[in-house]
């Protein structure tokens, strides 16, 4: 039986570096003191953290764990490849936009398993 539970989210609509600064904020913290943390904070990768890190602890309720136990063993973010779109501009001129995009995956482990 393992003692771990994950979530991943694709294509987040926000860049890995972002998303990385919240990541290192919850990393190795009791699942419960991160949502409580990530609840608080006004961006929208916190948020996005938010709702990952909640669906890995509805995960870990599925596998059976307790949730008292669960603590943050893993967050990767990593990036995905940019969408470019254009935009026309005077003098027939283009100024181009570039969406990032981010992928996340939070693994949850027993604080009492290691």
């Amino acid at each position: 039986m393992s003692n771990t539970a994950e979530a991943t989210l694709k294509y987040a609509l926000t860049s890995d570096k972002k998303l990385s600064l919240m990541a290192k904020l919850v990393k190795w913290k009791k699942a419960q003191e991160a949502l409580d943390a990530l609840q608080f904070i006004p961006k929208r990768t916190a948020k996005i953290l938010y709702k990952v890190i909640k669906s890995a602890m509805s995960n870990a309720t599925n596998a059976w764990l307790k949730l008292e136990d669960l603590c943050i063993k893993n967050i990767e973010v990593w990036r995905w490849p940019k969408i470019k779109r254009i935009r026309f501009v005077s003098r027939s001129r283009v100024n181009y936009i570039i969406k990032h995009r981010a992928f996340v995956k939070v693994v949850l482990s027993n604080a009492k398993a290691g």
